[in-house]
């Protein structure tokens, strides 16, 4: 069977691993103006994956949680505000930290450090505060799918490359803008948490095969081209490059 990525607009996605397992990634549906799916569309989820603590990652999780009641591996933190915050049962958590790889449901899943932030806020003021993970998902074989989580540019990824040999990465090159994603005063922010330039450096050190650009509500913002511009430029045309794909929300990518 292919192993299939649907995104969802974002940071969101749904892998179909080549066993037919459902593995969902930060899925912010509902709030995202741009996805034209929603909890209520899902129909199979047999295990979700949250990088971390943000609006538009862990999105719609105590819905799917409550809808499927599959298993979850995410950080401490995000335990704390799914149980105590929604009231989510705390047995389907499958809690990690960097380096601690977990196999459920039929899929094994490393975590790996993302330099980012992950917080989240109780109805009594009190901060929840914890790491921030990225994550390899070994979806069929030879298939290994990195989600970043939001992470800067860390020369760790030149190691996980080595190491890993993650073959496909959902790199992030923009902060998304619009409705629920925005943040405060955004005219200030000169580039999300990689650059298009670095973006492409870390594809390089990763060593994938196939980029999926990522976290955008517009693919033809200009960041994204900008990175579109830079990996074409960066082609010596001898067929060792990575294959590039940018979808637009929805839109389903079969891997080969």
């Amino acid at each position: 069977m292919t192993t299939r990525i649907q995104f969802f607009g974002v940071a969101g996605y749904q892998i179909i691993t080549a066993s037919g397992k459902h593995v969902v990634i930060d899925p912010f549906l509902d709030g995202n103006v741009q996805s034209p799916v929603k909890v209520a569309d899902l129909e199979q989820v047999d295990l979700l994956l949250i990088t971390h603590n943000a609006s538009d990652h862990m999105g719609n999780a105590p819905d799917i949680l409550r809808k499927f009641h599959c298993p979850v591996i995410c950080a401490k933190d995000v335990i704390h505000n799914l149980t105590r915050n929604h009231g989510i049962d705390p047995d389907l958590f499958r809690v990690t930290i960097w380096g601690m790889v977990i196999e459920e449901a039929g899929v094994r899943v490393r975590p790996v450090e993302s330099h980012h932030w992950s917080f989240a806020v109780t109805p009594s003021g009190e901060l929840l505060s914890g790491p921030a993970l990225g994550f390899i998902v070994e979806a069929g074989p030879g298939v290994r799918i990195y989600h970043p989580g939001d992470t800067a540019m860390t020369y760790d990824m030149r190691l996980w490359g080595e190491l890993y040999k993650p073959t496909v990465g959902l790199m992030h090159v923009t902060l998304p803008e619009g409705p629920s994603v925005s943040l405060p005063h955004m005219e200030c922010y000169q580039c999300g948490e990689l650059t298009p330039y670095e973006a492409a450096l870390a594809s390089q050190w990763l060593g994938l095969q196939h980029v999926v650009v990522s976290h955008y509500m517009d693919p033809n913002c200009k960041d994204v081209q900008d990175f579109l511009q830079i990996m074409k430029a960066s082609d010596r045309g001898d067929g060792t490059g990575p294959k590039v794909s940018v979808m637009n929300p929805g839109e389903w990518l079969d891997l080969v």
